[in-house]
């Protein structure tokens, strides 16, 4: 038997203890019940991806999910759902068929956390559904439950156990023992932990609004911008170009750097990659030369910062699923400058510029998948410099 399949059993025996506890009979409230009174909140969550997490509507992770379990025979099905579709956690609904469960990272899943197990036998998230509602506010008298103060929402903790790596479990974050994604882990190994900045100083960052209906005071957003804002991947990184024309080449350095996330860029799902696009343009602006046409990983495969996986009989690339080891990380840490140099034909060049390019996804997986949403198509401009070449 498989550590896949032995772990499969030990989470579905929790979860059946939960539901023999009594467990089922706790409800878990639809978001919808909390717009009655923090509409703000519930407009700002609406339109994030924890209100997007499951197959029913994220058609990548749709996809993902339904490769993931043929390829496994079904191995993968719990571990995925646990964070994609958390409420099957406390209503055991595994197959998704409950509007509720379809609701994704919902209102009462973050604020239901108690706290988060350390024990490599426990899943990290402790959830006691209920009338108290746990949040950074315990000085509020709300009409519809109870509050209570959790210091879990002052810090990186509460995000941990859906983007950290807190069991040293194989099969649960990782195949075979491989680590696949493990944010937490990264930003605790930066600066920004060092200096006390955690995920919600980045990610709900505090706005004026209305926490509760009727009281205008700061509350953090709950839109959680993150690899889905153009807005905030622009805040992440920093493009440098600098030129020089030698015996009619030009040699072009660009200098890419994470200015602003504290943790690996790209993070989260390994389909996420950046792309560093530099591009020659003549005086009709049209481009004369790239390092690129089509192909980025076979054409100027340093220009891409992305991790990469193999399977035991060595196919590249690999999915998570399969893999057994990293042949390639060149993702950028907190902090990171990375100098790229380019050598091209002058002859009629007037500009240079450089662009780094976010993709959720790389395109053949789109097209495997025959994805046609241009949210997921389309690459977004992270950052870009250009420079005017001396003319004589």
């Amino acid at each position: 038997m498989s550590k896949i399949q032995n772990h499969l059993i030990f989470f579905t025996l929790l979860g059946l203890a939960a539901t023999l506890s009594g467990q089922e009979s706790i409800e878990i409230k639809s978001a919808t019940t909390c717009k009655k009174c923090h509409e703000d909140i519930y407009i700002q969550w609406s339109s994030s991806q924890h209100a997007r997490s499951t197959p029913a509507n994220n058609i990548l992770f749709a996809k993902i999910y339904e490769l993931s379990r043929k390829d496994t025979n079904g191995d993968t099905k719990l571990y995925c759902i646990r964070c994609h579709a958390p409420v099957s956690q406390i209503n055991g609904d595994v197959d998704l068929v409950q509007e509720i469960t379809n609701e994704g990272i919902t209102c009462d899943i973050c604020h239901s956390i108690s706290e988060l197990s350390d024990s490599p036998q426990h899943w990290p998230n402790i959830y006691e559904p209920g009338n108290i509602k746990r949040g950074p506010h315990g000085d509020t008298d709300p009409e519809g439950h109870e509050s209570v103060y959790s210091e879990l929402f002052e810090n990186s903790r509460l995000c941990s156990g859906c983007h950290g790596d807190m069991l040293d479990i194989p099969g649960t974050r990782s195949c075979g023992n491989l680590t696949i994604c493990d944010t937490d882990f990264e930003w605790k190994s930066s600066s920004y932990a060092a200096d006390g900045k955690s995920c919600v100083d980045c990610h709900m960052t505090g706005i004026s609004g209305q926490l509760i209906a009727d009281k205008t005071e700061t509350e953090s957003q709950h839109n959680f911008y993150g690899a889905y804002s153009p807005g905030k991947l622009r805040e992440a990184a920093k493009v440098d170009l600098n030129i020089k024309e030698f015996e009619g080449e030009i040699i072009a350095s660009v200098q890419v750097e994470n200015v602003g996330a504290a943790h690996l860029l790209p993070t989260g799902p390994p389909a996420r990659m950046m792309i560093l696009k530099v591009s020659a343009l003549n005086n009709a602006g049209e481009v004369i030369w790239s390092n690129f046409t089509d192909n980025p990983a076979a054409q100027d495969p340093y220009g891409i910062f992305h991790i990469v996986f193999a399977d035991p009989d060595g196919k590249v690339p690999s999915m998570p699923w399969l893999a057994s080891r990293i042949v390639k990380d060149t993702r950028l840490r907190p902090g990171e400058k990375r100098q790229l140099v380019y050598k091209l034909p002058a002859e009629g060049v007037v500009m240079v510029e450089a662009k780094l390019l976010y993709r959720l996804a790389p395109p053949p997986l789109l097209d495997k998948f025959e994805i046609t949403d241009s949210t997921l198509r389309n690459p977004y401009l992270m950052a870009q410099a250009r420079k005017l070449v001396r003319t004589k």
